[in-house]
């Protein structure tokens, strides 16, 4: 949504964000067999203000959770915790990215390349190149993009089990769905469904998202419906609030198509609110402006005036009381 352009690794160009787009967050402990001995008690609680800032980015306290990441990169430093370094500018690359500072996450994802090539970790490196093509995906350079998540899907493929093998494959899938390639995005989101059992409710739940929005651009409005309900229904198990406003709008969204109404009013104001409770100002605006439509067309909702109070003037920051 900016036209900013930024460097990044190895003298590539990336300069606007879509949404769906899956990011990779690494939790403190990572996924590599824990060491016999304890972890020394600097290293340990670096971990543990990853796991937590992790669990607050989840929630969708972005500032929260950069808080707890800038203090694990420093928890880090102190003992040159060479891995800790990598997860701790990782994770604040993500939350660079989903405030809209694209040179910022640049700067954190080339820092943990870098760091990277002397760690060579087989778990977090596919998972800094499924950033990096986050990020250039976010600045609209899909080719770029497509790149680093098929180099990101390669460096994966030694485990079926690998965190974010299903994650690379759900982005390819949704990439090619935008490009019209919709053959190859089936078989990319195919494969993520076959897996995703091994990855957990999210990962499953953004696979359908995607499987949805791919038959919606089909035409095929039923099996989408089918697949954004199964969505919902795993993002309610996972307790995943971005999820769950995110498949609750685009319910409304196929609704209105089918001119449902009255399906699509409840849907959208369960998103508004949820969107509102998360702070996620920009999606209240953009959900709200679906209610105005829905309301002209059919007289549904009744008023827009309690939704009028959800709505942030431009400029102002406001933070969701559940990140308190």
């Amino acid at each position: 949504m900016t036209g900013r352009t930024v460097y990044m690794a190895k003298g590539r160009w990336i300069a606007a964000w879509m949404a769906c787009l899956c990011l990779f967050i690494l939790a403190g402990w990572g996924c590599a067999a824990r060491p016999e001995r304890p972890a020394p008690p600097r290293v340990t609680e670096a971990r543990r203000l990853a796991t937590q800032g992790s669990s607050w980015y989840r929630q969708g306290c972005v500032k929260r959770a950069e808080q707890y990441f800038y203090q694990a990169l420093e928890a880090s430093r102190l003992v040159d915790d060479m891995e800790g370094m990598v997860r701790a500018h990782n994770n604040l690359a993500v939350v660079a990215m989903a405030q809209g500072y694209y040179d910022e996450a640049s700067v954190h994802l080339n820092r943990a390349w870098e760091l990277n090539e002397q760690v060579k970790s087989a778990e977090e490196g596919p998972l800094i190149l499924g950033n990096l093509g986050s990020l250039a995906y976010k600045v609209g350079r899909y080719q770029e993009a497509e790149g680093f998540w098929r180099q990101a899907l390669a460096a994966a493929e030694g485990g079926a089990r690998h965190p974010g093998l299903v994650l690379h494959l759900n982005n390819l899938g949704m990439l090619m769905r935008q490009e019209g390639r919709l053959t190859e995005a089936e078989v990319m989101l195919r494969r993520a469904l076959s897996l995703s059992g091994d990855t957990g409710e999210g990962s499953t739940a953004n696979t359908y998202f995607q499987l949805a929005l791919l038959a919606q651009t089909r035409g095929d409005l039923a099996t989408a419906e089918r697949h954004l309900s199964m969505a919902l229904t795993l993002d309610k198990g996972a307790e995943n609030p971005q999820g769950i406003a995110q498949d609750l709008e685009h319910l409304g969204i196929l609704h209105q198509g089918q001119q449902s109404w009255e399906r699509a009013a409840d849907e959208l104001d369960r998103a508004i609110r949820l969107y509102a409770a998360l702070g996620s100002t920009e999606k209240v605006g953009a959900v709200f402006t679906l209610l105005e439509a829905n309301r002209e067309t059919s007289g549904m909702p009744e008023s827009l005036d309690i939704y009028r109070g959800l709505l942030v003037p431009p400029g102002d920051e406001w933070e969701s009381p559940l990140c308190q």
